[in-house]
């Protein structure tokens, strides 16, 4: 029989979560913690009780440069790089806004990529994660192309974060030799891989439908620990260097209402920040729904994102330190962001209060 694999790039979070402790990692002994939110909009998650702005940048309208919808970033003290979904890779000046430069070459060159997603980064270099040329690229700081390696022996690797000795992976599709998270040295070469394949896929002549989780899925702490999380099966986990110990299971309950034409429903992101866990979840294709859980895995809010028009959005992609980063580009409508100045996105900054 013949098997076919086709990916969907579908990221619809889910509205209801059951959040089940696992024994051994160091918190409560309660069995289950249970967040249900009926309806989208029901409730606000009140961002500024426990949020608050610790850096604004407003990007400048550029006649050279633009943006489109911003997936990935990585941010020095000087310079925020980001990755837009129109595949171009940027370096934003943090104190003016400025866009000092872009790089985006597609094709199959030696300096070329095909389908950039994930971007990361270290004291020395960035690395973009090319998902259709099954490639990392490695670049400088001025966004000078330095060199790539191949990741080929890899299904569909969407997610990417460099650790101290080379990279950890998200392989969206594990099969039974390479698992969800895949461990490699700089070059790319697997040093470990965990959560493989149990069971064989179904024999079928029809297509098996996978989704391609693009955000970001990793969270690096002080100590030199990862946090990461399983989309596909709603778990966390701690990567220590060595070892990759499962935490806790998110998963959706059933006390919400289903959605026309919303069949699919993930779980979106997992921080962690300052002791406390934030999930970030969704009803529907433009909201967004949090849950903000205590180092014991109280319930401390939830409810959905909203920000009135003169307050920041608060809508993370990724996580830098103790700093959750919001991304958005805006329509140019200078009034509707500040005054007298056009600009193409923002990107905000925020830190626990």
């Amino acid at each position: 029989m013949k098997r076919i694999a086709l990916c969907l790039p579908l990221i619809i979070p889910v509205c209801g979560l059951v959040l089940t402790l696992m024994a051994g990692c160091g918190h409560k002994n309660a069995a289950n913690v249970i967040l249900t939110v009926q309806e989208p909009g029901d409730k606000v998650f009140p961002i500024n009780d426990y949020f608050e702005v610790d850096k604004q940048v407003y990007v400048k309208a550029h006649d050279s440069y633009l943006l489109s919808d911003i997936n990935s970033v990585y941010a020095t003290d000087k310079f925020i790089y980001t990755l837009d979904a129109s595949h171009r890779l940027s370096k934003i000046d943090a104190a003016s806004g400025e866009i000092v430069k872009q790089f985006c070459q597609l094709g199959r060159g030696p300096h070329d990529y095909i389908f950039p997603i994930g971007l990361t980064g270290d004291d020395e270099h960035l690395y973009v994660l090319d998902l259709m040329g099954k490639e990392v690229h490695i670049f400088n700081f001025d966004l000078t192309h330095q060199r790539k390696f191949s990741i080929a022996q890899l299904s569909v690797t969407s997610s990417i974060h460099k650790t101290k000795d080379g990279f950890i992976f998200f392989n969206s599709i594990e099969n039974d030799s390479i698992g969800k998270f895949v461990i490699t040295d700089n070059e790319g070469r697997i040093t470990n891989t965990f959560l493989k394949l149990q069971q064989n896929l179904p024999e079928t002549d029809g297509p098996i439908l996978m989704t391609i989780h693009t955000q970001s899925l990793f969270v690096p702490g002080s100590d030199g620990n990862i946090l990461c999380f399983n989309p596909d099966g709603g778990d966390a986990y701690l990567y220590d260097g060595k070892d990759l110990n499962k935490l806790f299971h998110v998963s959706q309950n059933n006390t919400f209402t289903d959605m026309p034409n919303n069949p699919a429903q993930y779980i979106k992101q997992l921080f962690y920040i300052n002791g406390n866990y934030v999930v970030s979840y969704s009803y529907s294709f433009d909201e967004s729904d949090y849950a903000y859980f205590d180092k014991d895995l109280n319930l401390i809010a939830d409810g959905v994102s909203a920000t009135s028009h003169d307050e920041a959005p608060f809508s993370p992609v990724c996580q830098s330190g103790d700093r959750l980063i919001t991304a958005i580009t805006t329509d140019d409508a200078p009034s509707a962001v500040l005054p007298g100045l056009s600009i193409q996105a923002q990107i905000i900054f925020h830190r626990t209060k």
